[in-house]
């Protein structure tokens, strides 16, 4: 839950209001600071592009339970670095972390009070998407970010040990030798090298 200041609330309750967003991707090359505004702003000790680099943000459902909530960035294509994220490896991105921030603006652009927290989570898929005639093409970049408890929801991985081998059957002791196998390998030798 997003806890806000006195002033920050005074200014969310106007007829008008201005508000910027600040999102943090961790990729393993690099950590890019982008912001929903058109100019770079600078906080937390990071400067913060506002060039269109962020070009839309789903809706956040803020309920409450551990319901896996996702939470979709629409990146701006044009900007070669976003689209060399969006064609490459996928290890570049999937399971990094992702935050979204949250600030009200008051009538001169200024940030009233620190941008707090509204939304954490892991990156999972990137999806490009180009439309329109040659010469009018328009496109974006999908970044869906998941939730921690996503990974609730994933099925456990098809890799057994000998504990859970027993648990389903008892009797079987075939993983009884798996670690001493892994620790002192045999070498076997072929039928042909035998008859020499």
């Amino acid at each position: 839950m997003t806890t806000l200041d006195a002033n920050q609330q005074a200014e969310l309750e106007k007829p008008v209001t201005r508000f910027v967003y600040f999102v943090e991707f961790d990729f393993r090359s690099a950590t890019l600071y982008l912001s929903s505004v058109m100019q770079n702003i600078t906080w937390g000790g990071h400067e913060w592009t506002g060039l269109g680099g962020v070009a839309a943000i789903s809706p956040i459902d803020a309920k409450q339970g551990t319901a896996a909530q996702s939470l979709t960035f629409q990146l701006n294509i044009s900007t070669s670095g976003f689209l060399a994220l969006g064609v490459g490896d996928v290890a570049e991105y999937r399971g990094r972390d992702a935050k979204l921030y949250f600030c009200p603006l008051d009538e001169q652009y200024r940030m009233i009070g620190t941008p707090v927290a509204c939304w954490r989570g892991t990156m999972d898929t990137m999806v490009s998407n180009i439309s329109g005639k040659q010469g009018e093409t328009t496109g974006t970049i999908s970044l869906k970010c998941e939730t921690s408890a996503y990974g609730l929801k994933r099925q456990a991985s098809l890799r057994m040990n000998a504990a859970q081998q027993k648990q389903r059957y008892p009797t079987d002791t075939g993983f009884a030798f798996l670690t001493q196998l892994i620790a002192d390998p045999g070498v076997w030798v072929s039928k042909r090298f035998q008859q020499r």
